[in-house]
């Protein structure tokens, strides 16, 4: 385990304040006024990770007179809800209002670092982003999600999601008559000079409409891709939504308690001694970086008081 533990120090990379285990999440901008804009965030988590905190940050950009989006600022959004979806949480976040400028805004949100992922060759090294850009101009609210996209898929079945657009029973929803679409896109690992950089992975086979996302797995665990919402108004681009999510494949998702096993956990520290082992991890008397193996998989976590 140690020389196991020896070869995952070499990609750790500087980490934020928190890890909640994150599996995916989408960006999304509400307008109720043309003086009251607010930005909410959802993130899928595993509930085996940290509790989700109260409050994110979520950096802004706004676009200059070149045309680049730079950084103005943060903005923090409150945790509002946390609801369970197919074993994992989805934590919702908003801002308090926002008065923006008639201009372009990008929203992203980052968080260290993605856990591992059978189709990415650098996943544990990688920031979760996801993103959001927006025009400020009047009546221009982005898509929401009106329910979270599925989790876990069946192997070797044709897993099928839809309706993907409607007002209700669907996956996403939209305020405005606009134009919208729905593809599929990147694995990201950060963010550079205004360029949303890929993973180095394997993009998974789906058939991606704005009727349906339809995929057949044949191998179990978890896989990871992007989904990427374009809004158009009079033929002109208002805003774009980069989504990040990961799907579990399963043998049957007939009966999917009957596969959930307790976990057996070993914890290291960044020595690689072993501080801790058992099937409940002890975050409370844990503080700084850790690396957890629990049999299946192996992931570091960052812990703060």
């Amino acid at each position: 385990m140690k020389k196991l533990l020896s070869s995952l120090m070499v990609v750790f990379i500087s980490i934020s304040s928190y890890a909640s285990h994150i599996m995916g999440g989408m960006v999304t901008v509400a307008q109720t006024s043309y003086d009251s804009t607010s930005v909410g965030v959802y993130l899928l988590t595993d509930p085996q990770g940290i509790n989700s905190p109260n409050t994110i940050n979520v950096e802004k950009w706004e676009m200059n007179s070149q045309g680049w989006y730079v950084q103005n600022g943060h903005i923090t959004l409150d945790k509002t809800t946390t609801i369970s979806h197919q074993g994992k949480n989805v934590v919702t976040y908003v801002s308090d209002y926002l008065d923006l400028d008639s201009n372009y805004y990008r929203f992203i949100y980052k968080s260290c670092c993605w856990g591992m992922v059978s189709n990415s060759s650098n996943s544990m090294s990688s920031d979760f982003i996801i993103s959001a850009d927006y025009w400020h101009i009047p009546n221009n609210s982005l898509p929401y999600g009106e329910n979270p996209l599925i989790v876990n898929l069946q192997k070797d079945t044709l897993n099928t999601m839809k309706p993907i657009w409607g007002n209700y029973n669907c996956f996403l929803s939209q305020l405005d008559s606009d134009s919208v679409n729905v593809t599929q896109t990147d694995l990201f690992s950060g963010y550079a000079n205004g360029v949303f950089v890929p993973q180095v992975f394997t993009q998974l086979n789906m058939s991606v409409s704005n009727d349906s996302i339809s995929w057949t797995p044949t191998m179990l665990g978890n896989f990871a891709t992007g989904f990427e919402i374009t809004e158009y108004r009079n033929n002109q681009l208002i805003g774009t939504q980069r989504i990040q999510w990961t799907f579990t494949v399963l043998n049957t998702t007939l009966d999917i308690e009957e596969f959930e096993q307790s976990s057996y956990y070993y914890v290291y520290d960044i020595y690689g001694n072993l501080f801790y082992e058992g099937d409940k991890i002890p975050y409370i008397d844990m503080e700084g970086l850790y690396v957890i193996h629990n049999g299946n998989q192996t992931e570091k976590v960052y812990v703060i008081k």
